[in-house]
């Protein structure tokens, strides 16, 4: 029987999903073209900086694993929409596996947030289960961010005919 984890998952691809989708038929030109916006970012920027969240706070923190994100360069990133797709199909094949065999009650256990990207001051001490609430959030917030980019670039709505 599937564990609470398991729900995270379905919520973290279907974010993924539809971020993905956001990137799917934009030219690598206008995924790299700034906007005519002050501090804002590249669509390729934000898919690259959601990816790299979503790796450090599910497969590290959740996870165990070391991802050896740097967040700054997610800020710096430049490339093809290939390449964010296989990004994104690596991190969600990772973020399956372990999510599906994650035991419910590894999700209490505490994590150890460095503060620089620890998101509130009064989360001490934050768990797994917040870590995985984090991503859900963060990641929600970046998709939005790359539909509205999308528009701004001249595109349609993903999926729209």
């Amino acid at each position: 029987m599937p564990g609470e984890a398991s729900h995270f998952a379905v919520v973290l691809e279907r974010i993924a999903r539809h971020a993905l989708a956001q990137c799917r038929d934009i030219s690598d030109v206008d995924l790299n073209r700034p906007l005519e916006l002050p501090e804002s970012n590249t669509a390729f920027v934000l898919a690259t900086h959601l990816i790299g969240s979503a790796e450090y706070w599910v497969l590290e923190l959740a996870g165990g694993r070391d991802v050896q994100r740097d967040r700054l360069s997610e800020f710096r990133a430049t490339g093809t929409g290939a390449e964010v797709a296989a990004r994104y199909e690596r991190w969600l094949a990772a973020m399956q596996e372990l999510l599906q065999m994650l035991p419910d009650k590894r999700l209490d256990q505490p994590v150890r947030v460095p503060a620089r990207y620890r998101p509130t001051r009064d989360e001490e001490p934050m768990t797994v289960r917040d870590a995985l609430l984090h991503a859900v959030e963060h990641c929600a917030l970046h998709q939005g961010h790359l539909e509205l980019t999308r528009q701004m670039l001249g595109y349609a709505p993903a999926g729209a005919q």
